[in-house]
């Protein structure tokens, strides 16, 4: 692993306190999960890797779902290329929950972000995606146009089975979550950068999402974004979370964005009996003058 990982790089979760900027700070994280001594490893099954390679083929980025030992993990990477070695320099790790496991965890408050310790770190160069990452916190179709208009993007929910990929299954997905009013708001540091070709760049931070019908929800979002001429395009986004000790997610809960503005009001059409106003009363047509009598000649 050690070649294949970026010195530094920055990996967040899948707890709470992980958040690493350092290779050796990552392979002994990843030690703790597996051991590199043992006799025999976990089996991982893959559900689906997508890799997208960005353009002039010097950055990519992937996604994927991985089951180990009746856990699954998701992943997202952002990875550049130097000659021809590949290596990762960024990573959202988390576990994928049920639904369940996500309402019985919320009603303890024991839901946090993943990596919710990072301090923040925003390269110069991402500071415009940065500006449309925030936008999109609340106005959420900002980012759904993105998304929507990409064959390759993906957008990956915080529990189990929801990942959605393509135009189509991303379009049923926005839909939802505009009906349901989700807007998110940033509850801890935003880091974000920018790959080496300029051709990729990756914003996260801790926000707390709600939504009509729901409790406030601590998470991580990691965004990925392509560079399209002078304007960056939304290509994945990765909502994640940690279960921790019940309150826990307190905290979070206290940071929440504001209720979406009620749609204006219409005017009332006229009703058949109301009465004429005084401009209109005071039109009268124009009266019409009468035709003079032709004269006659009289008889002598």
């Amino acid at each position: 692993m050690f070649s294949l990982l970026a010195d530094p790089m920055t990996v967040f979760g899948p707890h709470r306190l992980d958040a690493m900027t350092t290779r050796a700070d990552a392979l002994v994280a990843l030690g703790k999960v597996i051991d590199p001594k043992a006799k025999k490893h976990p089996q991982l099954r893959s559900s689906g890797l997508s890799v997208v390679v960005a353009a002039g083929g010097r950055s990519a980025w992937a996604f994927d779902v991985v089951g180990f030992d009746g856990q699954h993990v998701a992943v997202t990477a952002v990875l550049a290329s130097t000659g021809d070695l590949w290596s990762v320099s960024a990573a959202a790790i988390a576990m994928v929950p049920t639904a369940a496991q996500v309402r019985t965890a919320s009603a303890r408050d024991a839901i946090v972000p993943p990596g919710a310790a990072s301090a923040a770190r925003i390269q110069p160069a991402a500071q415009r995606v940065v500006d449309d990452f925030k936008n999109g916190l609340i106005d959420q179709d900002a980012w759904g146009a993105d998304l929507i208009g990409q064959s390759d993007a993906v957008v990956a929910g915080p529990s189990a089975g929801q990942v959605a990929r393509g135009k189509q299954a991303i379009k049923q997905l926005w839909r939802a979550r505009n009906k349901a009013n989700v807007r998110e708001a940033i509850s801890g540091e935003l880091t974000a950068a920018v790959t080496p070709d300029g051709q990729l760049a990756w914003v996260s931070a801790p926000v707390t999402r709600v939504a009509d019908g729901e409790d406030p929800l601590p998470l991580r979002i990691f965004a990925v974004y392509e560079k399209e001429g002078a304007a960056w395009k939304l290509m994945a986004l990765h909502e994640a979370i940690a279960i921790d000790q019940p309150g826990s997610g307190t905290a979070f809960k206290k940071i929440v964005p504001p209720a979406p503005a009620p749609p204006p009001a219409k005017a009332e059409p006229a009703k058949p009996d109301d009465k004429p106003s005084s401009t209109a009363s005071a039109k009268q047509k124009p009266s019409k003058k009468k035709k003079k009598p032709r004269a006659t000649k009289s008889d002598d």
